[in-house]
């Protein structure tokens, strides 16, 4: 029956896509109709649905109706990005900063392994829908390789660096929700890596994509859902493929992992704290101290890795104390300078407190003080901030070698200064560096800090700094590094050596209060 037609006409596109011949089909049904007698009407709007259909069908097509279309930004090549953010980096007004991300999908390789490579291909074109609408209307974008996209945010009046974060969170959201394809449903997720242009070696469009590639290729590193801000600083040669994957395994199995170093209260005798350092047990070379990994770590972009090694590992610890009934005060971490610019630290750190249900007081931020000595990155000094403001201590590690202002030192809330060991070594054979810790210690106490004295080793190191007024004091004489169970042990036998010396030598004043004698 000629009505049967019309069916027919309407599911013909998707039949037809497959030859190059298919843009044809339109007026050839529309004869077909004409010529069975169908209504002018119907013949019109069977003519509209298949052209719309085909249009919409098609991937060249769709990129050319979204860059007509009033709301979304445009997609285009890379050397275009590139020539259209160029001009925006070179503008004569200075206040208008763009910005470029470079965005792409974790785990490529083993998408294309599992799924294939069609599957992956119609992954990047929902993807690209997804980035579309997660950027704004004058912004710009561009596929990348086989599953990336390049991204220039055009310029602001100062575009500030929550700016660019809120636009990589919210493609993140988007681009993480669920996809399906052929009945296979996935969940990606996507690392970015972005540049400011205040952050850029040379001020031009190439210049700032190359670096947020770089800064990607960081957050592809450190795993799923990574976010890197690209600083030159930081950006070291990079490792072999397994070196990186040598560090990666170590960091994976636990070989890499945290041991614990008490802090003890030269007034008291009682343990303040413990800080978390990093050691290698390897197979073959057996503990390997952080200066000879930490490099490999930062060059492999490894780094925020490492640190949430720590932090875990620390928090862990916590909880396993307090159920044991030991109750520290707190665990210190370190933070480098590439571990302080990942844009997620805070919250990563105020998920996993969550997580140990532990207050965020319990945990320790230690900062070299030539880090907050050059703090001009706005990212380092936002984390800073929030980690403050959550509760956590800010340490200044390595005081007296870093030349931080009083200006510094309140602009990040620092709770304590660590004594660089320098100052410490041989202390009572030296009477400038007996000044030296005299001052340091009267400037903090002006300024409400606490102080501790780093690499304590003798006997005679420690009694001059209490006669100082130091107040906490972490060395070898005290007790070296040790895993957490140890710890425990030592906590107990430490305790015990303190209500001994106390019921036996009340008030005397000496030194030996609260350490497990050798």
């Amino acid at each position: 029956m000629p009505g049967s037609l019309a069916p027919a006409a309407l599911t013909a596109p998707k039949r037809l896509l497959r030859r190059p011949s298919a843009l044809l089909a339109i007026p050839l049904l529309t004869l077909a109709l004409l010529g069975v007698g169908q209504s002018p009407w119907l013949v019109v709007a069977v003519a509209l649905v298949q052209a719309g259909w085909l249009i919409l069908a098609r991937p060249e097509a769709q990129s050319i109706a979204r860059r007509a279309a009033p709301g979304y930004p445009r997609m285009t090549d890379a050397e275009t990005l590139k020539g259209l953010l160029a001009p925006s980096v070179s503008a004569p007004d200075r206040d208008l900063r763009p910005a470029a991300l470079v965005v792409r999908v974790d785990d490529a390789d083993t998408l294309h392994a599992r799924h294939g490579a069609r599957y992956v291909e119609a992954l990047m074109h929902e993807l690209s829908l997804r980035l579309g609408q997660s950027l704004r209307e004058d912004d710009a974008f561009c596929r990348l390789g086989s599953t990336g996209f390049a991204v220039a945010l055009f310029p602001q009046r100062h575009l500030e660096l929550s700016a660019v974060l809120s636009v990589a969170h919210r493609a993140q959201s988007r681009l993480g929700q669920a996809f399906s394809f052929e009945a296979v449903n996935i969940w990606p997720s996507v690392s970015v890596g972005f540049c400011l242009s205040a952050r850029a070696a040379e001020l031009n469009g190439i210049s700032m994509l190359d670096a947020a590639a770089q800064a990607c290729d960081r957050a592809l590193l450190a795993g799923p859902g990574g976010l890197y801000s690209y600083s030159a600083v930081d950006l070291p040669p990079r490792l072999s493929v397994d070196q990186t994957e040598s560090l990666r395994a170590a960091l994976d199995s636990g070989a890499i992992h945290a041991q614990f170093q008490p802090q003890l209260c030269l007034a008291t005798g009682t343990v303040t704290g413990v800080e978390a350092l990093a050691r290698w047990t390897h197979p073959v070379e057996g503990v390997i101290t952080p200066a000879s990994f930490l490099p490999q770590i930062e060059a492999a972009g490894l780094s925020p890795k490492l640190a949430n090694r720590m932090l875990v590992d620390a928090l862990i610890l916590l909880a396993q104390l307090d159920a044991q009934g030991h109750r520290l005060a707190r665990v210190s971490i370190n933070l480098s300078g590439p571990e302080l610019r990942n844009p997620n630290l805070a919250e990563e750190i105020a998920w996993e407190l969550d997580r140990h249900n532990l207050a965020p007081d319990r945990l320790g931020i230690e900062i070299l003080e030539t880090v907050v000595a050059d703090s001009d990155d706005d990212i380092m000094v936002r984390n800073i901030a929030r980690l403050a403001e959550l509760g956590c201590a800010i340490d200044l590690d390595d005081f007296g070698t870093g030349h931080a202002s009083i200006a510094n030192i309140r602009r990040f809330a620092v709770a304590r200064l660590k004594i660089d060991r320098s100052f410490v070594t041989h202390l009572h054979e030296d009477a400038e560096r007996q000044s030296v810790v005299a001052a340091i210690v009267a400037m903090a106490h002006q300024l409400g800090l606490g102080t501790v004295a780093e690499g304590v080793e003798t006997e005679q190191e420690l009694q001059h700094l209490m006669r100082l007024g130091c107040d906490a004091a972490q060395g070898f004489v005290i007790a070296r590094p040790m895993r957490a169970d140890d710890l425990s042990d030592w906590l107990r036998q430490s305790a015990e050596s303190r209500a001994r010396r106390a019921a036996a030598q009340a008030g005397s004043g000496d030194p030996h209060w609260g350490r497990p004698q050798p």
